[in-house]
């Protein structure tokens, strides 16, 4: 099944409206059963109180009797009018004799001829409790009879009337001691459930009109506060979008560079500069490339026309035209190859597991003493010593690398320090420890380099600038290379996790190159 895709603004603005709808739900959930269980607690609360305020209020009137001496006379108003039915609010109050009450549940037609004698004689204060109350009543009093509740004890019940549903509570008052004749009193306190009902419809319908108006509202502002906030990353997009290489130097706007996009945008414009900073060194090394190339091959073609364009040439001229052709030739070789071994190099230090490169353990003494061999012919013929010195403590010092790459950089090195001895100068190759790593300088006894030429002194085909004062050149010079040398042992250092520094020691130009060390849970030999 494939995936649906949705744009972000769309995700956030469904993400919220789901949590938003979650949370009102539950909301309005919770708040129902509040209300109904609230509205249930206080229904019989009320009919509970006032079942036992009536109780008390017929006990203290008795009571009252009996202190003034009026008991006869009390007597007789009850038997007159013992069954009374009070109405307060929403409450309908019957206070009855039990024994006729319980008559009329037992015997039906006599409970009906009690109502048509009601009905009758409305003068009268004659109540007949309705037929839901009386079943009640029966259901309790034979819960009392089973001692099960006691004389004193209220019970609330829900029951169904003609009105429909209420909440009834139930409440005996037993003469006192010395009212033999007072009969015993049923008092019933009934509360519709109408109003409470009511009240729960208009909130549940209030509900199900809420949630969808708040689930609307909160998706239209939503969807419009997600599409303010990610305004910012429709105008990274847009602008991004516009950018080729020929407009690198263009920049995205940053609104806000304390929040998330602001730093994403600005992250985009350094990526941008380093972008453009690549291309411009790219674009520079090919036309550095392209001019050191062209030089010899122009050499070459010239020599080869003049040659060809004479009909007669001695076998001395062909010698000296095939001479200087051979010259430019091995010139152009090397030249290629420095490109070569550069690019290879730069993918090795690019590269996240540096499989372009050999890793063994090169013993760094071994090395600089064959490096030292390789140019002692040189050196001899230009009246140059070279000399080594060695104050390491671990025998031997070992680095993990390429060794050949490792030998071409100290052999650059030497070569770029004999290039710049005058006659009966010194080299000096330094081989010393620091921690975890081993440290190796070349010094040459030359007029050192201008000021302001040391920092593009690693630069891709920069040569030696000679100094109005001085007879030598400061680096390497133009007829000796292409100005490879230099970036080459930079590079070798680079991608052997170590870094190469000219050092600011007059006179003489002084190297330093410092390559990590072999540990000795990582040596194999």
């Amino acid at each position: 099944m494939k995936a649906v895709r949705t744009s972000i603004l769309v995700r956030l603005t469904l993400w919220n409206a789901s949590v938003l709808a979650c949370l009102l739900v539950a909301f309005a959930w919770a708040g129902w059963l509040t209300l109904e269980q609230v509205l249930r607690q206080r229904a019989a609360t009320v009919v509970r109180e006032s079942a036992r305020v009536v109780a008390g209020s017929i006990l203290a009137e008795r009571r009252a009797a009996a202190a003034r001496g009026e008991v006869e006379t009390v007597r007789g108003e009850h038997e007159q009018a013992v069954l009374r039915e009070l109405r307060a609010g929403d409450l309908d109050i019957f206070i009855t004799d039990e024994a006729e009450q319980l008559m009329a549940a037992r015997q039906p037609e006599l409970g009906e001829a009690i109502e048509r004698r009601a009905d009758s004689e409305r003068e009268s204060a004659a109540v007949v409790l309705p037929r839901a109350v009386r079943d009640l009543m029966t259901a309790v009093r034979a819960q009392r009879d089973a001692g099960a509740l006691s004389d004193s004890s209220v019970v609330i019940r829900e029951i169904t009337i003609e009105s429909g549903p209420a909440r009834a509570a139930l409440l005996r008052v037993e003469p006192e001691p010395g009212d033999e004749g007072e009969p015993a009193l049923l008092i019933a306190a009934l509360r519709p459930e109408q109003d409470d009902l009511q009240l729960l419809r208009q909130v549940r319908t209030t509900i199900f009109l809420a949630i969808p108006l708040a689930l609307l509202l909160s998706i239209i502002a939503g969807f419009l506060l997600a599409r303010r906030s990610l305004a910012p990353l429709d105008a990274i997009v847009t602008r991004t979008a516009t950018i080729t290489a020929a407009s690198l130097d263009d920049r995205l706007p940053v609104v806000n560079s304390h929040d998330e996009l602001g730093r994403l945008a600005q992250i985009i414009n350094d990526l941008l500069g380093r972008v453009g900073e690549a291309f411009r060194t790219q674009r520079q090394f090919v036309a550095d490339a392209s001019h050191e190339l062209r030089t010899p091959i122009a050499i070459i073609r010239g020599e080869a026309d003049v040659t060809l364009r004479r009909a007669e040439r001695t076998a001395q001229e062909y010698r000296e035209a095939l001479g200087v052709i051979h010259g430019e030739s091995i010139r152009l070789s090397r030249i290629v190859d420095d490109l070569f071994l550069l690019t290879r190099v730069d993918a090795a230090a690019h590269t996240a597991r540096g499989d372009a490169l050999r890793r063994d353990a090169v013993d760094v003494s071994e090395l600089v003493g064959d490096a030292v061999r390789s140019v002692r012919t040189i050196a001899d013929t230009q009246g140059v010593a070279v000399r080594t010195v060695s104050v390491f403590d671990v025998v031997p010092p070992r680095v993990q690398g390429d060794a050949q790459l490792l030998r071409r950089l100290l052999i650059n090195l030497l070569d770029n320090a004999l290039k710049h001895s005058p006659p009966g100068g010194t080299i000096t190759v330094h081989l010393a420890g620091e921690p975890g790593a081993v440290a190796l300088t070349v010094r040459d006894e030359g007029p050192g380099i201008p000021a302001d030429q040391r920092d593009r002194v690693f630069e891709r085909f920069v040569h030696g600038v000679h100094d109005p004062d001085r007879a030598v050149p400061a680096a390497e010079s133009s007829g000796a290379g292409a100005g490879l040398g230099l970036a080459i042992a930079q590079a070798i250092a680079h991608a052997h996790g170590g870094n190469i520094t000219l050092l600011d020691v007059m006179p003489g130009a002084t190297f330093k190159v410092s390559l990590p060390l072999i540990s000795s849970a990582g040596d194999h030999s």
